[in-house]
């Protein structure tokens, strides 16, 4: 079996230490524009050479012949470190009344570890709430306890994804870097491997965090944005504030095909090659 470390240096830059990692876990809320048919952008991002991708069990099942055969035919070069998500957080669907916003209302587990082990997964990634109903809000710090305990026996990483989307904390403060700053000192506390955190603008409040979580940090994406320049701005402002790399879903993959490899490859040079934001977006004509 392998190491925890063996795992980890799976899903980082041989060389820079650093990963542009793609999440496309997304469908286990339903279908999700860009990622209509995950095993189609699977191959996409294997292609374009991303350190690691995130996706749910039943995905990782499907694409076993794939990635088999990818192994096989890239000519040693190294295919994509495997991120599995771990959770399910039960949400209120739009197309069900009478509730409105996406509130939390349960959440559990939708595998094991056993399950990423034998499928030679190299991180588990679990969705850490915070501002949810105190008594939803226990569940989850005691679920994500037991598979901190689970992970420990199998020597399975695990990254814990901190964001303020609990109906407790005001909508004014959901921005509020003190409180993601908490959010990943208790995920560090419980026991994270990884963290993936929004990067927020502050940038000296994002590298304390950096500096004092001692695990690696990787941003999250957050929301849409039209813009791409203040997409390859965050990634370069977090890169040089101490992430270990970038975690971008909707902002690559909800784009033309075409758009969104070039994406990729900015991203690819900002966080291997400190690339600056306005010379990328020049050289991919992104401007």
């Amino acid at each position: 079996m392998k190491t925890k470390e063996q795992r980890l240096r799976n899903i980082f830059d041989e060389e820079t230490g650093r990963a542009v990692m793609i999440p496309m876990d997304h469908g286990i809320n339903g279908v999700m524009e860009g990622l209509e048919d995950p095993l189609e952008a699977l191959e996409q991002f294997v292609q374009l050479g991303v350190e690691a991708v995130l996706m749910n069990f039943g995905i990782i099942k499907l694409a076993q012949p794939y990635l088999r055969n990818a192994r096989k035919t890239r000519n040693a070069q190294k295919t994509p470190g495997i991120i599995m998500g771990a959770d399910f957080n039960l949400r209120w669907p739009s197309w069900k009344s009478p509730i409105e916003g996406d509130v939390i209302l349960g959440h559990c587990f939708q595998v094991r570890v056993e399950q990423a082990v034998k499928y030679d997964v190299d991180a588990l990634k679990v969705y850490f709430a915070l501002g949810l109903e105190p008594s939803l809000q226990l569940t989850v710090v005691r679920n994500i306890s037991e598979l901190v305990t689970e992970c420990d026996r199998y020597d399975m990483p695990l990254m814990i994804e901190p964001v303020t989307e609990g109906q407790y904390i005001a909508e004014g403060n959901k921005t509020d870097p003190a409180i993601i700053a908490d959010g990943c000192r208790i995920a560090v506390e419980l026991g994270a491997d990884l963290l993936k955190p929004p990067y927020l603008g502050d940038r000296e409040a994002f590298a304390a965090l950096c500096k004092n979580s001692h695990v690696p940090v990787v941003m999250l994406g957050g929301t849409k944005k039209n813009d791409i320049q203040s997409i390859f701005r965050v990634a370069r402002e977090g890169i040089d504030a101490g992430a270990r790399g970038t975690i971008f879903g909707r902002n690559v993959w909800q784009r033309p095909v075409e758009e969104m490899r070039r994406v990729i490859k900015g991203l690819q040079e900002i966080v291997h090659e400190a690339a600056g934001v306005e010379e990328t977006l020049a050289r991919h004509d992104l401007v």
